[in-house]
């Protein structure tokens, strides 16, 4: 027998460190790897989104339902293309063909004149949009209620509104009136122009969008022609303004340079005086026959003087001569220096006339020249390769991305609101969190039976083989082997507060150990009591009688009507000083009288927070069983009061989960655990068929 005891005790305990281990781990459950504790993580979070995943589904569905009203609601959005190739201008000697590094600034250039208000006004004038009375609705979008039901006749092709008929007649407007439309319409038709390419070829792509496709092709085309005629008319205008200049300049020059020919021609007629060109010419003549004169006497002289004396008549006549012929060379010199002045102004004269002369010949052939670049010039430097067409569908908005991103956008925004409400939610939901946080061992875990199970403190005894009557078992057996040397007797069940179901635990626990051998059931919770409210007995006298002395014990226990080995010791009269009564010697003392009396003692008492009671009763005890409600007890209430508890030297044996919503819990907590009370009913079944 005591083999058989030996096995049995060994196969309980290895089955009991299973089950904790595979629910939470128990007062030897092994710390965890890396590995694993990444695993719990990972089974957190997907444990999180388990929970609230009808709250994530809703969310998401009204993020779809509102990409689908977003989607329906905006007004399409169509955009027209224009394909035209852009050259920079070259004259007819230019060289076209040579790398400009800075090219790209042309480019930029004509973009941004493709975009300039200048362009856009040429448009709004040569389409005459200001006396359309149609552009409003072709520029203008639509209603909410006017977008939903076209996107309802597109669908189902049933026209809830007859669609507007637009009036293609032209309206009379005032000039302020039309002054303040054509800038609007040129800020409208400037935001709706977009242009793009020119990066490695000369390709330039012009685009317009519209709520109407027509419209955004004919503003494509049209916006294309004002910009090439705007290029026709600046470069006419700059070459009409520079034939103008010079034609001014040159009609200026003309009467400077005949000015100054009067000025010489009077000067040259009031002196007497040739043009000093042919006046030095001249007087260079002069001068050297004067001179060749005087030589000549000079030489005859000299000639004479060798043959003939002084006084010879051929001397005297040779000498007369070389003094005539030196004084008319004295004299012309003296009339050469007297007109010096004469000379100058001269020279300066004629410089006048050279350089207005000069002048006027380099503007008369850059008016020339500006007249043969205006006529062989290339002027246009843009040309239309593949105009706009009306596009088949809208570019915006993209309902199917829309959707998808509304939906995703439900998806994270429902699991945000889940972690953030996890975050924020302290109370425990398994049994791993429990331990963990308190750094207490977990006895078990008892599930939620609902509101529609009658008698819950007493379920044990209606069905022995029910998964919560397994759990009570499971509890049960770890309080027996949390101590095997020395199992404890006498057991106090309390709680942190109020209505975490420490009474029916203690009822039912006390129904699995009455299985084993006799049970004392004791309502010590002495302010509100509930046993005496779901075991009737006939006698309205209890343990406070009884410590008082006012009765027997007998007149006290009753023994339970359904299960035999189980007693119930009522509470009785209220008293009022609770404290003092279970802090007595009377009540040790027959506390110890009950020992010897009955096998297994349960206590039901006050919790530990509002009232002292359990920490009295834990000193009298072997072993205080702590209940915690999941989904409503507090970490912060559990850690105050297993505080109090160790404050003052009470030790917590161990922890119960109460209420845990199996349904609700991923199977990873619970699915072992209560497979194992599944298993109790296929075995019930098994056995019925046989």
């Amino acid at each position: 027998m005591s083999s058989n005891l030996n096995s049995n005790v060994s196969a309980n305990l290895s089955a009991e460190d299973t089950v904790k281990e595979f629910f939470g781990g128990g007062a030897g459950a092994a710390t965890t790897s890396d590995s694993d504790a990444l695993s719990v993580s990972l089974a957190n979070l997907w444990q999180t989104i388990h929970e609230n995943r009808w709250g994530i589904i809703l969310f998401m569905i009204a993020g779809c339902l509102a990409g689908v009203f977003k989607a329906v609601s905006e007004t399409p959005v169509y955009q027209a293309r224009l394909t035209m190739a852009v050259e920079p201008s070259s004259s007819r000697g230019g060289q076209s063909n040579v790398f400009d590094p800075f090219a790209y600034r042309f480019y930029e250039t004509q973009y941004e004149l493709l975009k300039s208000r200048s362009v856009a006004e040429r448009v709004v004038d040569q389409l005459q949009l200001v006396e359309r009375e149609s552009v409003q609705s072709l520029l203008l979008s639509p209603s909410i209620f006017r977008s939903l039901t076209r996107e309802f006749t597109r669908l189902t092709g049933i026209s809830l509104v007859d669609e507007p008929k637009v009036p293609q007649t032209k309206i009379d407007l005032t000039a302020k009136e039309k002054e303040q439309k054509r800038r609007w319409l040129t800020g409208i038709i400037q935001s709706g122009v977009s242009v793009s390419g020119g990066e490695k070829t000369n390709l330039v792509q012009v685009s317009f969008r519209s709520i109407n496709p027509d419209f955004a092709a004919e503003i494509a085309n049209e916006l294309v022609s004002a910009y090439i005629d705007l290029g026709l008319d600046s470069q006419l205008s700059r070459s009409q303004q520079t034939t103008q200049w010079l034609s001014q300049r040159i009609d200026g020059l003309k009467v400077s340079l005949d000015q100054a020919q009067s000025n010489l021609q009077r000067f040259l007629v009031e002196e007497n005086l040739l043009d000093s060109s042919r006046s030095a010419q001249i007087t260079t003549s002069e001068l050297q026959t004067l001179n060749a004169e005087y030589n000549g006497a000079r030489a005859k002289l000299d000639e004479l003087a060798k043959r003939y004396g002084a006084r010879h008549p051929k001397i005297t006549e040779a000498r007369a001569e070389m003094l005539a012929a030196k004084q008319r060379l004295d004299s012309k010199s003296r009339s050469i220096s007297s007109s010096r002045e004469k000379q100058v102004e001269l020279a300066r004269l004629e410089r006048d006339v050279q350089v207005n002369q000069e002048l006027y010949e380099a503007f008369l052939a850059k008016f020339k020249e500006a007249d043969i670049s205006a006529s062989g010039s290339q002027v246009a430097s843009a040309r239309i390769v593949d105009r706009a067409l009306p596009p088949s569908g809208p570019i915006y908005p993209q309902k199917n991305r829309i959707i998808v991103m509304w939906t995703l956008g439900g998806l994270m925004f429902g699991i945000m609101l889940a972690f953030l409400r996890q975050q924020l939610d302290s109370t425990f939901k398994t049994g791993r969190m429990l331990e963990e946080k308190l750094g207490l061992p977990l006895f078990g875990i008892l599930q939620s039976l609902g509101k529609d199970t009658k008698a819950v403190e007493r379920h044990y005894l209606d069905n022995k083989r029910s998964v919560f009557s397994e759990s009570i078992n499971h509890i049960r057996t770890g309080i027996t082997y949390s101590n095997v040397d020395n199992p404890p007797h006498v057991m106090v069940v309390t709680s942190s507060v109020q209505s975490e179901g420490k009474t029916t635990l203690a009822s039912n626990l006390a129904l699995s150990y009455a299985q084993q051998g006799k049970t004392l059931l004791i309502d010590a919770d002495l302010r509100r009591p509930r046993i005496k409210h779901i075991i009737e007995t006939d006698t309205p006298y209890g343990l406070v009688d009884y410590v008082a002395g006012m009765v027997e014990l007998s007149d006290c226990i009753r023994q339970d009507k359904d299960e035999k080995n189980l007693f119930i010791l009522n509470s009785g009269t209220t008293p009022p000083n609770p404290l003092e009564l279970l802090a007595s010697d009377r009540f040790r003392q027959i506390l110890q009288d009950l020992r010897g009396r009955f096998e297994h003692i349960i206590i039901d008492t006050a919790p530990v927070l509002p009232a002292s009671d359990a920490v009295v009763l834990g000193r009298l005890s072997d072993a205080l069983l702590m209940v915690v409600q999941s989904d409503k007890t507090t970490f912060h209430m559990a850690r105050d009061a297993v505080k109090r508890l160790n404050a003052s030297r009470v030790p917590v044996a161990g922890l119960i989960l109460t209420q845990a919503n199996i349904k609700k819990a991923h199977s990873s907590y619970y699915g072992g655990y209560y497979g194992y009370g599944a298993y109790a009913y296929v075995e019930d079944s098994a056995a019925k068929e046989s």
